[in-house]
């Protein structure tokens, strides 16, 4: 039967890829108020980015896709949700700005995860804001259609009280600051999608509470740069961590680092985005003609005129194209298609 004690996390000897990952955390943690003084603009910027992102990443996820011009509309309040899947993006939109503008006075109990999912589904008809009332399984689709079960979540008998016990014990543990934070937040979310609490919205809520704590604890990168995101283009690794994180997870004999160490690794590719998009503006490394050709520079892979935008969100539409147009008539890049969503690569 597993048992909730974080107080045994005070005596968990961490492997040193662990120790480095959060080292370098704290190491990019400690230049955030440098990035607040130097660049409040382009941070300003980023947020908004970050906001669009998330709601359309954590969403996509989970297979709700949306076209960008719906998505634009939901996330300036211009549009009301026509259908289930809007209705699902636009609750998730609003539960993300309440956490950027308020984390600080939500506390982390039952009551406000409740709470919680059920503004996340303000918008449609469903059961929000209620503990699952069915036993669940966590399945994966295989390439021929068959479905494998890869983990049997808590009873929906037995969840109210597991969710008190992990709230009590996360809150102990924060109160008394006597475990690293970022194990905490890591294993929290670890049992919270072990637990599966809800029919539906799980990996949404354990996205929305990571962002919560990380906040609570002192990190915001995640105001600026879409963990969502970043998650969404590793969704590989996120679930195969989190399937080796899971076996025997039940009898407490789990292996939690291979997806601590994955959680870590997101954090740590958001505030290496953090620092390139900042670091462009106060190094004075080169005009936006030159950010914009620099980012193509490093970019691996196919690329996107929303991809320039979201990495040099000060720059102009017509400067982007500008660029494009110059490095496409000296073969250095082809568009592979045509429009705005149009992808482009690099030919050398």
């Amino acid at each position: 039967m597993r048992i909730y004690d974080y107080s045994l996390l005070k005596k968990l000897m961490l492997p040193m890829e662990t120790v480095s990952l959060i080292s370098k955390i704290n190491e990019y943690k400690g230049k955030q108020e440098l990035y607040k003084k130097q660049a409040p603009q382009i941070l300003n910027t980023l947020k908004d980015v970050a906001v669009i992102q998330s709601t359309k990443a954590s969403n996509a996820i989970e297979g709700i896709i949306i076209t960008d011009k719906r998505l634009k509309g939901l996330m300036e309040n211009k549009t009301e949700p026509f259908d289930r899947s809007e209705g699902e993006i636009a609750g998730y939109r609003d539960v993300l700005n309440l956490v950027h503008a308020s984390y600080d006075g939500i506390p982390v109990n039952t009551s406000v995860i409740l709470q919680l999912h059920r503004q996340l589904y303000h918008y449609i008809p469903a059961e929000g804001g209620r503990w699952k009332n069915a036993d669940n399984v966590i399945s994966e689709k295989l390439p021929d259609g068959t479905k494998v079960i890869r983990f049997i979540p808590v009873s929906a008998f037995a969840t109210p009280a597991a969710m008190e016990s992990l709230c009590l014990e996360l809150n102990e543990r924060m109160n008394k600051s006597d475990v690293e934070p970022l194990i905490l937040i890591s294993l929290f979310i670890l049992d919270f999608l072990s637990v599966h609490p809800f029919n539906d919205g799980n990996g949404r809520m354990a996205r929305i509470l990571t962002l919560l704590l990380l906040y609570k604890s002192g990190y915001e990168v995640g105001r600026y740069i879409s963990l969502e995101k970043i998650i969404e283009d590793t969704k590989e690794s996120y679930y195969k961590t989190l399937n080796q994180s899971s076996q025997g997870w039940h009898e407490n004999s789990n292996d939690i680092f291979p997806w601590i160490n994955y959680i870590l690794s997101t954090f740590i590719a958001a505030y290496k985005e953090l620092e390139s998009r900042v670091g462009f503006v106060q190094t004075g490394r080169g005009n936006k003609a030159e950010r914009i050709k620099k980012f193509i520079e490093n970019k691996i892979g196919y690329f996107t005129k929303e991809d320039i935008r979201n990495a040099c969100p000060e720059v102009s539409e017509s400067t982007i194209n500008r660029v494009l147009n110059e490095l496409k008539d000296k073969n250095l890049i082809e568009p592979m298609g045509l429009g705005r969503t149009a992808k482009w690569k690099k030919t050398q």
